[in-house]
């Protein structure tokens, strides 16, 4: 609980709703004229943004037949992409009550309420068997989060259809070192439980599914986060909408420790595509 506590203040953004409104003003738009794409630097809250969520997707093989749990759905949108791109139904669980406020709002903006739910609560636990079972899963940047991975990933798979898709994306330990920190999911290493691939394949195994496909996304990485610092430092100033709006001034610590924690081979990234083993 303790660790939940301190993971729920980590993401705690009051009034983030009006920030954004206040950056898209900026920007010449306004909640009627905005798209995905504006949102993008706030509301794809993970390693490549926007261009590892459409990877992600085409990992899926989704269509307008498809429901997606998506755990920890943040502000939903890699949700609202996914759902825009290939006509799929997305029930978002998150633990901030903040995110699903604003990210449910944001759904209104771009007309998807009817196809993305956002909802708060903790993790798998919170998954609405009812609504399932589920024709896939995904979870991107969450399992940085979660102390206990073994519950957690048997409980997406109890909500999951036999056979059905799942795809992880999240930031790995490579096993070479303490991490430095702050960093986006935790300001210090109390709050984060970042496993190793090795684990992670345990963790998924036991929960009873069936690895297809890892993908190192650590060079691609690198080079994301190396073109963020050469923009802003281009602009001199913070664009209207990105995750500084979301996470404040301490982002400017953690985005240059996270780019060091995988250059110097202490992490890495990774995409990794599985299946709920049939009956």
């Amino acid at each position: 609980m303790e660790a939940t506590d301190t993971i729920l203040r980590h993401y705690q953004s009051p009034d983030l709703l009006s920030r954004i409104e206040e950056g898209l003003g900026k920007m010449g738009k306004s909640p009627s004229t905005v798209v995905a794409d504006d949102l993008g630097p706030v509301d794809e809250f993970h390693t490549r943004g926007a261009a590892a969520t459409a990877e992600l997707i085409a990992l899926l093989n989704a269509g307008p037949a498809t429901h997606l749990l998506d755990v920890g759905s943040g502000l939903g949108g890699p949700a609202r992409r996914l759902a825009a791109a290939t006509g799929c139904r997305v029930t978002g669980i998150d633990l901030s009550a903040d995110y699903c406020a604003v990210g449910t709002e944001l759904t209104k903006w771009l007309g998807l309420t009817e196809q993305v739910k956002l909802t708060q609560g903790d993790g798998a636990q919170a998954v609405d068997t009812a609504a399932g079972p589920y024709d896939a899963a995904w979870t991107i940047h969450v399992g940085m989060n979660v102390r206990d991975k073994p519950a957690f990933y048997a409980g997406i798979a109890k909500a999951l259809k036999p056979g059905a898709s799942f795809v992880i994306y999240d930031v790995l330990s490579n096993g070479g070192g303490d991490f430095h920190f702050p960093l986006p999911w935790a300001k210090t290493p109390e709050s984060s439980f970042v496993a190793t691939l090795d684990e992670m394949k345990g963790h998924l195994a036991g929960a009873g599914f069936e690895l297809l496909q890892v993908s190192n996304q650590t060079a691609e990485s690198l080079a994301f986060f190396d073109e963020i610092a050469a923009r802003s430092q281009k602009l001199g100033a913070p664009p209207p909408l990105g995750l500084h709006l979301v996470l404040g001034p301490d982002l400017s610590k953690m985005i240059p420790n996270l780019r060091k924690n995988l250059a110097e081979g202490r992490a890495q990234v990774g995409a990794i595509l599985c299946r709920k083993a049939a009956l």
